[in-house]
């Protein structure tokens, strides 16, 4: 049996797999990595795509093509792993976070919380820093 520290370079390979795949409306390897039943959910708009051929055939008809967007860090253990993602909308940036769970060596669930950018408040100035 292998440990979970045996399945990181694993699980993290998968998951950029899957993302690159993404970008590229490449059903091939998005159907190699996911189980058939794969469920991916956007909480924020209310959606469920039931199945890794609804989750290949949306990225296939994006309009405009998939989003494209750079990975900032994979981090995870185990069966769950979250991709934190920058993604550029037209002239919007946006904020993605990605979070992957495993049955296997397959991506079973995948949950997305995305958002754009927004200014910080004037009111906390003296208490955070400001990153670029």
């Amino acid at each position: 049996m292998s440990s979970p520290e045996d399945q990181r370079p694993s699980r993290v390979s998968t998951v950029e797999r899957y993302l690159t795949a993404v970008q590229q409306a490449d059903a091939a390897t998005l159907d190699a990595v996911l189980t058939p039943g794969a469920v991916t959910s956007w909480p924020q708009t209310g959606e469920r795509m039931s199945g890794a051929q609804a989750c290949i055939r949306v990225y296939q008809n994006y309009p405009g093509g998939p989003p494209q967007y750079r990975v900032e860090r994979v981090i995870g253990g185990g069966d769950v792993w979250i991709a934190l993602l920058v993604a550029d909308y037209g002239t919007e940036r946006w904020y993605v976070s990605s979070i992957f769970e495993f049955e296997g060596d397959r991506i079973a669930r995948i949950t997305d919380y995305f958002g754009p950018s927004m200014p910080a408040p004037e009111w906390r100035i003296e208490y955070v820093d400001r990153i670029a």
